[in-house]
């Protein structure tokens, strides 16, 4: 009997422990440590020196990048493999803007519209459909229309697959690391992958494409009546920081670009634009778990993220460099008809800038100075770095001259000489006399570059020679010593 109870018990054990198991509180316990462990996880740019900590956020991967420099900001993870879901949508948009004219008209195909999955974001567009360019665009950034990716690279490629193609070789021309695509709209597929870093490159790239800001960030986008539709459509926008798409929680008027995705692979991946600080930043999380409350934490991280971008300032390197100028001393002019105006020899780039943390100043930037031919003008860059990371780069114009006649009239007349021969010319070499002034220039800076090095660790220096003083005088003692003691043996 007591065998038989005590087997009882074991199988009501095991049935309890199955039925926990199973259940969909420990599933939701498993979820929850795997939310738990990705905020948890190292966030690289809070290692960087004197670089401004940045907020634990739920994602697996993010980044946070100024848009016009592509200064990175915030590093977590960052060039991780996750699969993009819907922002892929991004690289589609700029794909297509590079290839087409906003009011070319597609025909919708029966596979552009059928082969999407059910339950995935659509417009309900059919077969024979006539939408332009930019309304699929529209339905494209906004909705998520996966039925408009497959028409768009229908209509530029041939086919979607081919579309991939194209999609790959701009990614590789961006620069992207950890990137593949294999369809155009970001619905699963094992071979379908990118990163936060290259997801913030791409971004980067379209937001330099104005049609690709101005739809991307339209809140709402009203669809007219088509061939195959009597009734017009109100498009939303799902990103929540743009639109009141079910909850006006998270509305922020100073986002102005974003797209959102979802997959049960990718799980929620997210982009958005903002400004901040007088810059346009860029922020991605990828592979970010739900919760029950809508919107968390999925754009309360990119809150976070975006208010850590005011930690930083952007600086203009032209107005703010000291060591290289070369500027009115280096002018030259000639006061005559050829050539009566004067100019620099030498400037840097008035448009680039350094993105620095707010705690330092532009003098704590190190600039390096690289040159470039390029056919018959010289370029050379200046790139700063801080925390060992590059912070902003300039290009700086040396401009090219020749060999150039000038007519100067004599103030005395020499009689019929001077009419015989006419008015009298002289040669000036302008290049020769450039190319001194250039290179006096460049040796001032090197000179001045040198002394700010030397500034900078001139307590190191001080502090080894001190110590190689101390040692010498010590040696020459001991040599004292055992010749002393030589003697008196």
């Amino acid at each position: 009997m007591g065998l038989k109870k005590n087997l009882f018990y074991r199988l009501l054990t095991g049935a309890f422990a199955t039925f926990l198991v199973c259940s969909p509180l420990n599933v939701q316990a498993v979820e929850v440590t795997e939310s738990q462990l990705a905020y948890e996880k190292n966030i690289e740019s809070n290692s960087w020196d004197q670089w401004p900590m940045g907020p634990a956020v739920h994602a697996q991967s993010a980044i946070v990048m100024e848009a016009d420099t592509g200064m990175i900001l915030y590093a977590k993870d960052m060039e991780a493999k996750h699969y993009p879901a819907s922002i892929t949508k991004i690289m589609t948009a700029l794909v297509t803007l590079d290839h087409c004219e906003l009011n070319e008209e597609i025909e919708y195909s029966y596979h552009a519209t059928h082969s999407i999955e059910y339950g995935s974001s659509s417009i309900a567009r059919t077969e024979g459909e006539i939408l332009t360019v930019e309304e699929s665009l529209y339905a494209l950034m906004l909705a998520s229309a996966n039925e408009c990716a497959n028409a768009l690279a229908e209509h530029i490629a041939g086919s979607i697959e081919e579309f991939a193609v194209l999609m790959n070789e701009k990614a590789k021309e961006l620069g992207c690391v950890n990137t593949h695509f294999t369809n155009a709209n970001g619905l699963h597929d094992e071979n379908h992958y990118t990163c936060a870093y290259d997801m913030a490159l791409i971004t980067k790239a379209a937001l330099e494409n104005e049609d690709f800001r101005r739809i991307s960030g339209e809140d709402y986008y009203t669809l007219r009546s088509t061939n195959k539709n009597d009734e017009e459509l109100l498009i939303q926008n799902h990103h929540y920081m743009i639109s009141s798409y079910r909850t006006n929680k998270y509305l922020d008027d100073t986002i102005f670009s974003g797209k959102t995705g979802y997959t049960s692979d990718a799980l929620n991946t997210l982009v958005t634009c903002g400004r901040r600080n007088d810059m346009d930043i860029i922020v991605v999380t990828m592979r970010t778990q739900s919760t029950a409350e809508r919107g968390v934490p999925l754009f309360t991280d990119t809150a976070a993220l975006l208010e850590y971008a005011n930690n930083f300032q952007k600086l203009n390197i032209a107005d703010n460099e000291t060591t290289f100028v070369v500027g009115n001393a280096y002018d030259f002019s000639i006061d005559s008809d050829e050539l009566n105006s004067s100019g620099s020899l030498i400037s840097i780039d008035k448009d680039s800038c350094v993105i620095l943390p707010n705690s330092v100043t532009f003098e704590d930037a190190t600039p390096s100075i690289t040159f470039e031919e390029t056919g018959t003008e010289s370029k050379a860059y200046l790139t700063y770095e801080f925390a060992n990371q590059v912070v902003g780069k300039a290009s700086i114009s040396l401009e090219e001259t020749t060999e150039e006649e000038f007519n100067f009239s004599e103030t005395e007349s020499t009689g019929e000489n001077s009419k015989q021969n006419g008015p009298k010319f002289i040669t000036i070499n302008v290049t020769l006399i450039f190319s001194i002034l250039i290179g006096i220039a460049i040796l001032l800076f090197v000179i001045l570059l040198i002394y700010r090095i030397y500034k900078k660790n001139r307590s190191k220096i001080r502090k080894s020679m001190k110590i190689y003083q101390k040692r010498r005088y010590l040696n020459r003692r001991r040599y004292r010593r055992r010749k002393n003691k030589l003697k008196r043996k």
